[in-house]
């Protein structure tokens, strides 16, 4: 049995090797329309992205903050490579995230989605209540209960994805981005890479690691397996024009065509549950932090009152009967 699940996994890499270079998103035989016709897996029920629809999200407290591990400042050389549809970065196996169910997650790598086309085109693949943002990070792992990314991207508990949204409007620019963007000058064609170094992952996140979205879904590229387990960030990522626009067309594909719009339609959710562990309330973004505290210190005066108040009324009616 072992063998034949070995000899599959080497068909399916070597399947995915022979398209790999091949698939597009608008262009071409194998444009997004036609993935399923060689990966069947992108016509399946549960497929990423989608969008998130606040009103419908389950509040879940029992979702709690990821506890993230080696995301900060690290020594060394890390691999940047132009793939021909995106920019990715290597991450080490000392990364970890580690899920509120205890499930340990090591880093594999990490990669953007962008738009460009037009000044008006955005390129987040997730969308919320419909409102595409200008980027989408992903930061790609794999469960440690695996050897390797190479098993467990077939396994249907095998990945994570720690996605983040990166938006722009008079920002001033961010300096964590300065030695990455700097570095897309030297991949500019597809196959060409580049070190980063002194890789600091959890500067280049928002602020709020703490308040996500998440759902069952697949991998956003074929072949779209079906066995990613996602946590949006609810928070954001503030760059400036300038270096939206760097992003936006500083690389080329395979046929030397600048990359543009490299992010996917959103699926259908089929009765997906999508959960949060933060509430949302229709006139603000998510209840954050200190503010979401005092929010709910609010209402427990508040119904403290009225209990106080309640049991009042009933002391005054014994004591007149």
């Amino acid at each position: 049995m072992r063998t034949l699940v070995t000899l599959l996994s080497l068909f399916l890499l070597g399947a995915h090797a022979q398209h790999g270079s091949e698939w597009t998103y608008s262009e071409g035989a194998l444009d997004e329309a036609h993935w399923p016709q060689s990966y069947p897996a992108c016509g399946g029920q549960r497929q990423s992205p989608i969008n998130l629809q606040r009103r419908k999200v389950q509040y879940n407290p029992s979702l709690k903050a990821l506890n993230l591990t080696g995301y900060e400042v690290q020594d060394g050389k890390f691999p940047m490579i132009n793939n021909g549809h995106t920019v990715q970065i290597s991450l080490p196996s000392t990364m970890h995230m580690t899920a509120s169910d205890g499930t340990v997650y090591i880093a594999q790598q990490m990669h953007f989605h962008w738009g460009g086309a037009s000044s008006e085109i955005s390129g987040s693949e997730h969308t919320v209540d419909g409102i595409r943002q200008a980027v989408e990070i992903h930061v790609v792992h794999y469960n440690s209960k695996y050897e390797s990314y190479d098993i467990a991207q077939y396994e249907p508990d095998g990945l994570a994805v720690l996605a983040a949204f990166i938006e722009t409007k008079n920002y001033a620019e961010n300096t964590y981005y300065s030695n990455f963007i700097s570095h897309l000058a030297n991949i500019k064609y597809a196959g060409q890479s580049t070190d980063l170094t002194d890789l600091d992952i959890q500067d280049m996140l928002p602020e709020d690691l703490h308040h996500y979205y998440s759902y069952q879904g697949s991998l956003t590229t074929p072949p779209c397996t079906e066995n990613v387990r996602w946590f949006v960030l609810a928070d954001s990522v503030k760059l400036s024009k300038s270096q939206i626009l760097k992003l936006e067309n500083s690389l080329l594909d395979h046929k030397n065509k600048t990359i543009q719009n490299d992010y996917r339609k959103t699926q259908p959710l089929n009765h997906r549950v999508v959960e949060a562990n933060f509430m949302y309330f229709p006139n603000q973004h998510y209840a954050l932090g200190s503010e979401f505290r005092s929010y709910l210190s609010k209402i427990s005066e508040n119904i403290e009152y009225v209990r106080k108040f309640v049991e009042q009324k009933k002391a005054r009616r014994k004591s007149q009967c």
